[in-house]
């Protein structure tokens, strides 16, 4: 079974206690590795990088004092509409992983966008009920399902999804595929 995860990136403000400073803001691929650092920690699959981000992360909570929030502190989203985005975001770029390295990252955000269009007109509707995709569904079908799962909104236009697979100004591809995460 798919979980979903989501999250907004998350806002760092200067001066918040004692010389305290709160993390920087994240970028959406930072986000990414937060999101999936957190998954590893809660399925017990600690990577020795995970404890030197949580490390950080409660050294920064307690240099505040404990006026700033640990999941920001973490680079976490802060609530659930954030979580529940950067989740839809997750699921977008494993869906923009899956599809044919062949064309540019611009033909394959256009090609996402078609797919997901497609996938709301003929597939949502008989799936949002059900609590995993259906056995057989490809692994693109599982993505843009978890995605419209863990946010009602899917962006559908190729820009959007270009700049949620993080080609803001540049050529690069994402920093590859992300694995399903595993269940929590």
């Amino acid at each position: 079974m798919h979980e979903s995860e989501h999250g907004d990136a998350v806002s760092g403000r200067r001066g918040a206690g004692r010389g305290a400073q709160s993390p920087r803001p994240s970028t959406r691929a930072e986000e990414v590795d937060e999101l999936e650092r957190a998954q590893r920690i809660a399925n017990a699959c600690v990577k020795p990088e995970d404890i030197d981000w949580l490390s950080k992360g409660f050294n920064a909570f307690l240099a505040s004092g404990g006026r700033l929030p640990l999941e920001r502190c973490l680079k976490l989203p802060t609530n659930e509409r954030a979580l529940r985005r950067a989740l839809r975001d997750r699921w977008l770029r494993h869906a923009w992983a899956h599809l044919d390295d062949e064309p540019s990252p611009w033909r394959r955000s256009e090609l996402l966008a078609a797919e997901i269009r497609r996938f709301e007109s003929r597939k949502w509707a008989r799936w949002s009920t059900l609590d995993q995709p259906p056995d057989g569904s490809s692994s693109l079908e599982a993505a843009l399902f978890e995605a419209f799962r863990a946010h009602g909104r899917v962006p559908a236009t190729a820009m959007q999804l270009h700049n949620i697979a993080g080609f803001k100004s540049t050529k690069e591809r994402p920093d590859g595929p992300l694995r399903a995460p595993e269940t929590v």
